[in-house]
């Protein structure tokens, strides 16, 4: 890969490695596993499910290297590529600590940034078949940091959702009531 792309496309993974990071190296357990409902992923899985899909994206699906990870949090149970590489099949609620996910986030950041760098640049304009779609290569590496940021979100909201059930449980009197 040329100096240049090389920079760029690991310039903005890395950023992004680097804000998914901060967003939840300060969680408590309770809170990193904490589930809003029913059915409704924790912190933990979002996490999970960011590092787990570059590593996917990355390793396996661009440089075709052999899955040698757990993957439990993928998502797409149900496609057959998925199938493959991922550890469990259906609905899955890992029971990592924040601790063993800084450290996950960091070995895969080291495995996909050399994976990066050993692309040969034309490689990045060629387009190739994922299972969810077509897409040139630069563009699915891209996609993918776009993805990172969105479960970002997620972790926002249900960080959010956490705290609005704490302060129910100390002050009780701030539960909303609704009246006939």
């Amino acid at each position: 890969m040329s100096d240049t792309l090389a920079e760029f496309v690991l310039h903005h993974v890395n950023d992004e490695w680097d804000r998914l990071l901060r967003e939840f190296s300060g969680f408590s357990r309770d809170e990193f596993s904490w589930q809003p409902a029913p059915g409704v992923h924790s912190i933990g899985w979002h996490v999970r499910h960011a590092i787990e899909w570059r590593y996917a994206l990355v390793h396996v699906l661009i440089c075709c290297h052999p899955n040698q990870e757990h993957l439990t949090c993928l998502g797409w149970e149900n496609e057959a590529v998925i199938q493959k590489i991922s550890s469990h099949q259906g609905w899955y609620e890992p029971a990592s600590s924040v601790e063993e996910d800084v450290e996950y986030l960091q070995r895969v950041r080291e495995i996909t940034n050399t994976d990066i760098q050993a692309l040969p640049p034309s490689c990045y304009w060629e387009k190739v078949l994922f299972p969810w779609r077509t897409n040139r290569l630069l563009d699915e590496v891209f996609q993918d940091i776009r993805h990172s940021s969105l479960h970002r979100g997620h972790i926002r909201e249900i960080k959010k959702a956490y705290a609005r059930r704490r302060s129910v449980d100390m002050y009780p009197e701030t539960r909303r009531s609704i009246s006939s």
